[in-house]
């Protein structure tokens, strides 16, 4: 990006003109003109010293990004974990309001990080709403529903206290997940699409990205890293989705590997694990976990589970893949599903 600063003329300026007037700073009589004058350099450098920034009246991709986050309010966007982090004053809201209401987001920083979304989780389930740590209109509705608390000097004790939950961060900490992005190459006997390709590569980076905010190390499998399936990986974790000639039918499903001995009995409790999450999550139809013979092309004995959220061939179920708030919604309900597996161990 280049830089604005004064003399610059054109819809640029407009743009952070108008952002630098909507948090309050003078621009002058002339307002947003379009025209970078005295008035708006003025404006700039306040912006630039109530953020610690560099001052010098230049707008540059550094401040641009700074003035783009600060402009955010509470509902403008869906705020989730991701990587990078989710930055700006909608989140720092946020975490001022729940702080207040007693859930603790640690640092007041503006950061969409692990602590923040723990406490939206928690937030959510006190409410009775979906907790996936996706902050949406539903979410902020339930918290414009409690204003009267949020007025309040001091904190309130809403969160039941007797839930005792440990940080996520220590369930996944250095945790060798293989997450396979090649799914039709890796398995005997399983078929994929090119539509479910893509669907299923897509879910894997958003779970991977999940795990890796949380301390896990993922192994993203191609076509030429089979070997790494061996005894130091914890589990591996595929999607592919389901299909039929009839498109009515619809639901979710898990497979996993039929194997002798305890791999075969880990490999069940953790499909049942991410299918009771995947349908409470969704609100689809529960088909159950079912085991298969699946062979990996490597040799390795693990826990092999098979994600198949929902039915490329339903018209209604193949319009929600296509949403990537939905997606993420999946992504979610498997990262809660494998953490309730591993906690079960």
């Amino acid at each position: 990006m280049q830089f604005f600063a004064k003399g610059n003329r054109g819809n640029e300026v407009v743009d952070i003109q108008i952002k630098l007037s909507r948090l309050g700073y003078n621009l002058g009589p002339n307002g947003a003109d379009g025209c970078f004058g005295d008035a708006t350099e003025i404006a700039v450098k306040e912006f630039q010293r109530d953020r610690d920034l560099i001052v010098n009246g230049r707008v540059d991709e550094k401040t641009w990004k700074v003035l783009v986050e600060a402009t955010y309010r509470l509902g403008d966007r869906l705020l989730y974990l991701r990587s990078p982090f989710y930055k700006g004053d909608d989140v720092r809201e946020l975490q001022n309001y729940l702080n207040t209401l007693g859930f603790n987001t640690g640092q007041v920083d503006g950061i969409y990080g692990e602590t923040t979304e723990r406490a939206v989780r928690e937030f959510q389930r006190n409410v009775g709403l979906q907790s996936d740590g996706i902050f949406g209109q539903s979410t902020l509705a339930a918290i414009q529903n409690l204003r009267h608390l949020l007025t309040d000097e001091v904190s309130c004790i809403f969160p039941d206290p007797h839930r005792d939950q440990p940080s996520a961060l220590s369930i996944f900490q250095n945790k060798k997940i293989a997450i396979d992005l090649n799914l039709q190459d890796r398995l005997e006997g399983v078929w994929c699409a090119v539509g479910e390709i893509e669907i299923s590569r897509d879910l894997g980076a958003r779970l991977g990205n999940l795990l890796e905010l949380l301390g896990a190390r993922v192994f993203y499998l191609g076509e030429r890293e089979a070997s790494l399936l061996d005894g130091t990986i914890e589990m591996y974790i595929g999607f592919g989705l389901s299909s039929a000639s009839d498109s009515k039918l619809c639901g979710s499903t898990v497979i996993y590997a039929n194997s002798p001995g305890e791999v075969g009995v880990r490999s069940q409790i953790l499909a049942i694990s991410v299918q009771e999450e995947i349908t409470r999550s969704l609100g689809s139809k529960d088909l159950g976990i079912r085991p298969s013979s699946l062979k990996l092309k490597a040799n390795s004995e693990i826990p092999v589970a098979i994600v198949k959220p929902l039915f490329a061939t339903n018209p209604r179920e193949c319009l929600l893949l296509c949403e990537e708030i939905f997606r993420q919604k999946i992504a979610v309900a498997v990262f809660d599903g494998i953490k309730n597996y591993l906690q079960f161990l």
